[in-house]
């Protein structure tokens, strides 16, 4: 019986870890593309300028985790000026939220900044309304733009 029981408990801790292994797996982030085209107003972003990009927002550790890989064209000014995330659907413009702050030493970014745990929390509900904008010296309104996805 008690051989029994001990099976049970294994099994239930077993498939607690497997939910857990699933779950952590599903939240990862995923890879949001840099694209010229999608800078608001049409037409205005850097052609030259295209990339990858991840974002996590987290609501617990009220933080933003990001990676970046940004590439230029040759004869296009390096590095980019700077990548931040804000509040507007699709197609329009809104006000910057998180400033990132990356530093280009090449084409990779990456690092983590302290936010308020209700604006982590709006941005893992609602990616759709905030957008990640890089910037470079010609085009400080925006170079490219990834609109945040779950």
């Amino acid at each position: 019986m008690k051989h029994k029981n001990l099976l049970v408990w294994v099994g239930f801790v077993l498939i607690l870890a497997l939910v857990a292994v699933i779950g952590v797996q599903a939240a990862s982030p995923k890879t949001l593309y840099l694209d010229w085209r999608q800078v608001v107003p049409a037409g205005s972003g850097d052609p030259n300028m295209f990339g990858e990009a991840t974002v996590d927002a987290n609501a617990g550790q009220a933080r933003l985790c990001y990676t970046l890989r940004v590439f230029l064209y040759p004869g296009t000014d390096w590095p980019p000026t700077g990548a931040s995330i804000h509040n507007a659907p699709s197609g329009s413009n809104g006000p910057l939220v998180v400033d990132l702050q990356p530093s280009f030493p090449s084409e990779r970014a990456s690092g983590c900044v302290a936010i308020n745990s209700a604006l982590a929390h709006d941005i893992q509900r609602n990616p759709a309304q905030y957008y990640l904008l890089v910037t470079d010296s010609s085009h400080p309104e925006g170079a490219a733009r990834a609109q945040l996805t779950k």
